[in-house]
């Protein structure tokens, strides 16, 4: 992928290798801001992967549509251990970035290819795809269950991102460092989840 951007993109004033180091930057700003917004309990894991890509990467969905979208999918579909909700939004992501925007078989080949690599990618790392089974050993809500599920939900997002850039590595040049590179204390979190009940 690395050679792939750095083909594209016409930087004369850049190395390849520094611009390999600002993709591997931007994938992991990505994944620690997806793990801080599931961490700090203000997102659920698909609504933290599909806003920080969608944010990050400057999809076109106001951000309460994208936590709307996927907030359905935790816990494995609403809870029925199904399919892991960060799977289920990376997907979302690359239709957002990667889909069709109209009626036409030829043009949704991109995104099905994209889907399954995502897909294949999780089960190879993680064995399962199903919630209920990833998560058998671990008593929901704790402490050790949100940092089990942070993980997958960073490398999700991560993963998701990589897909994207390779496709599109155009949406690079758009990435929003400033909200990438915030990271919410558990404090700072709980007074902005407070102030938006008021």
């Amino acid at each position: 992928m690395k050679a792939c951007v750095a083909q594209l993109f016409d930087l004369p004033d850049k190395g390849n290798d520094i611009l390999n180091q600002d993709i591997e930057t931007l994938l992991y700003k990505i994944r620690l801001r997806t793990e801080n917004l599931f961490m700090t309990r203000q997102l659920m894991c698909s609504e933290a992967v599909l806003t920080v890509l969608n944010q990050g990467l400057k999809g076109e969905l106001p951000p309460e549509i994208a936590v709307r979208i996927t907030s359905g999918l935790p816990e494995g579909l609403g809870g029925s251990g199904c399919t892991c909700g960060a799977l289920t939004a990376g997907v979302i992501a690359l239709g957002l970035f990667l889909g069709r925007n109209g009626p036409g078989i030829l043009n949704s080949r991109k995104v099905y290819v994209a889907s399954k690599e995502l897909h294949d990618y999780f089960k190879l790392h993680f064995d399962t795809t199903c919630c209920r089974v990833l998560t058998k050993n671990i008593e929901v809500g704790t402490k050790h269950h949100f940092q089990f599920c942070a993980r997958h939900t960073g490398e999700i997002a991560e993963q998701a991102a990589r897909i994207i850039l390779e496709r599109k590595p155009e949406v690079f040049e758009q990435a929003d460092w400033a909200y990438l590179n915030k990271i919410d204390s558990k404090i700072k979190a709980r007074i902005k989840q407070i102030s938006s009940k008021l």
